[in-house]
Parts: C-alpha cells; structure tokens; sequence
C-alpha cells in the first residue's frame, strides 16, 4: 500500500489525502519565523491497482540511504543547485523517525526533529513517506509540489532513514541550512539507561563516547516524555510518583564553534512499585 499525506507546521495539524495508499507528507519550519505556512497538498495521481513493490529485506541500509541520496542529488543539479551533504547526526534522527514509523505502523511526521538535529540551522524541513521501493521514492516526492520545494530549497545538510515493518519500508528525509562556518560532532551516541525502573531505585545514562574531545554534556530526565524537574545528573532515584511511568535521558552535547546536539534514550519499562 503507499498514499498521500501532506501537513503543515504552521497549524501543527495534518490533512490526509489518500491515493490508493501511496504515502508522503510534509513539514517546513524557518528558523527566522518559527514557523512557515502549510506546503502546497501534494497532486492526486491515478494508478490502476494498490499493490506496490516493497524493498527487498536483503537490501542494505547504506544502499538505500546512498541511492535516495544520488537521485535527491540528480534533482538538486538538474537546477544548478548545489549537492546536499550527508550528516550523520541528521542521519540517525531520520532513522530513529523510520523506526518509529514503522514499529507503530503508521505514517507520521517526527513533531521535535527540529531539536533534534544540530542547532544552529537557518531553514530545516522533513519529508516522509511509506510504500514506496527506494528506487522510487524520490520520484514520488517529485511529483509533489510540497515535497520537491524541500529537496530543491536551500538546504546544505540532509539526513535520511528508512525501516520496514512486514516489509512495507518508511523514509524519512531532514533537511537543514547551516552556515559554511558550522561545525558538527564525528560522533554523538544514543544514550543508555541501567537500572531497574521501579520506585525508590536509581537509573544511570550512559552517554557514550563523543568525539571530539572538549564536548560538555549535560542531562534531562523524562517522565512520560514530560521533563522531571530538578533531574540534571546523570544519575536518578525514581519517587513514587513516577510509577506507571517509562522514563527517558536527553543527553545534550554542546562545545564552542559546532553546533550544539540532542539525544534522547529508549524509554525504560514502565516504573514498578518499591518492593
């Protein structure tokens, strides 16, 4: 199945349009704004049946990632434009986008990707879309007003991601402009949570090992994706009034002359009751 979904930051809602399930959708911000108005709604297409080819599951993720890359690229010099450059923090907030897609079965745009990515950006913008084989999806973000006016914007930097679910693939594409001084981390992990998540207990974040040297990390507790105030440490004893709750690690990398980065843990299990 694949079908139309285009949206608008703006009024942070979303119109569906269904085209016999191909799926694609759309989101724009500027930083000078905060906000831009809602993409144009991508064109209906007719095709004659819903069946679609779906990625081969022997298809590699670096395939993928280069191939939507090269033809996002085709499109960029057909008009003269520059190549957008692969980032690897921009890549990973894209993936973990498809992943979430594809483990809740549903197509979506990623609400925070804009906190995600480096800051420091100017112009940043997503588009996504199910169904699709790989070597296709490019051309059907073509073929959508909204879409296309993100590929060939002036970004500089693009991260992508893909994830299947019973072999149905999601795709996800961040776009950012940064200036030609900006900097970016070589390494910036997902942090990881030890620890039993039961009430009275204390939970670790593990940040990992973020390159360059001279990075200053600091950290935020969620509860339920809701900041626990006070919770800036690495470390953190559960209170009672967390349970029920599945609490998260923000780890926020930051050093003079790059741009600053923000990374969120896989949520714990749901906070037990003391023993």
């Amino acid at each position: 199945m694949r079908g139309i979904y285009t949206g608008g930051w703006s009024i942070v809602t979303f119109t569906r349009r269904t085209v016999l399930g191909w799926g694609l959708a759309v989101l724009v911000l500027t930083s000078a704004t905060g906000v831009q108005a809602a993409a144009a709604a991508a064109p209906t297409a007719q095709v004659a049946t819903a069946a679609s080819t779906s990625t081969s599951s022997t298809t590699t993720l670096e395939k993928v990632i280069t191939r939507i890359l090269k033809d996002t690229n085709a499109l960029r010099a057909k008009k003269g434009l520059k190549a957008l450059i692969r980032n690897k923090a921009m890549d990973s907030v894209a993936l973990a986008w498809s992943q979430t897609q594809a483990n809740q079965n549903t197509m979506a745009h990623n609400p925070n990707y804009s906190k995600q990515i480096p800051s420091g950006w100017s112009f940043a913008a997503e588009n996504v879309a199910y169904g699709y084989d790989y070597t296709e999806v490019v051309a059907a973000w073509k073929a959508s007003a909204g879409h296309y006016k993100n590929i060939m914007s002036d970004a500089t930097h693009i991260g992508i991601g893909y994830a299947t679910v019973n072999g149905v693939p999601y795709f996800t594409q961040n776009f950012a402009k940064y200036p030609s001084s900006a900097h970016f981390f070589a390494t910036s992990p997902k942090p990881k949570i030890t620890g039993t998540a039961r009430v009275h207990s204390y939970l670790k974040a593990h940040a990992g090992t973020w390159t360059p040297s001279g990075i200053t990390l600091t950290y935020r507790w969620y509860a339920n994706g809701k900041v626990i105030s006070g919770q800036t440490k690495s470390t953190m004893k559960i209170s009672k009034k967390y349970k029920g709750k599945r609490i998260t690690v923000r780890v926020t990398g930051k050093k003079s002359g790059y741009s600053s980065v923000s990374k969120t843990s896989t949520s714990t299990a749901k906070v037990k009751a003391k023993k």
